[in-house]
């Protein structure tokens, strides 16, 4: 699944988040008012993008993701369309019930992550608990989460 099929979905649908107004700003961002509130909003598959395309270090954070599904913790608000439903900032996303089982899955993986990035006391004492080898492979993914790539960085401004 791509951005563009997430955006049709999403705008297909529109009225039943009593979503009024949608501009497109610039690349996956768009200016969105739902419910009365205005957001800037990026579209991704999954939640977890929001973190794989570095947005959680942009120089202006959406504070609105709409993505096909929530598959990680993230601390902005989160529109799933997969189940219909808009997730508040640090909310674990349904699937996960025990993340200490589920952290050797990869959406359980994906969710201790997103919870360690986000500052999460819980997610710092379950990494810190790992053996040697499987904290430093967490603190390694982190790591490279938290470092900008090459190119223009997400979030910057259009000049004008």
């Amino acid at each position: 699944m791509k951005e563009t099929d997430v955006l049709r979905m999403f705008l297909a649908r529109r009225e039943n988040y009593a979503v009024s107004h949608v501009t497109y700003l610039q690349g996956r961002v768009y200016s969105v008012t739902m419910q009365g509130v205005n957001y800037r909003a990026v579209v991704l598959c999954s939640s977890f993008e929001f973190f794989e395309k570095r947005y959680h270090i942009a120089q202006e954070v959406p504070n609105l993701i709409i993505c096909f599904e929530h598959t990680t913790v993230v601390p902005v608000k989160v529109l799933s369309l997969r189940l219909g439903n808009l997730a508040q900032p640090y909310e674990l996303p349904e699937a996960i019930y025990d993340l200490e089982q589920q952290r050797k899955r990869k959406l359980g993986s994906q969710v201790l992550l997103g919870m360690y990035i986000s500052g999460i006391k819980r997610a710092q004492t379950l990494v810190n608990a790992l053996p040697p080898t499987t904290r430093k492979r967490y603190l390694d993914k982190v790591e490279a989460l938290g470092k900008r790539k090459r190119g223009k960085p997400v979030g910057r401004a259009l000049s004008s």
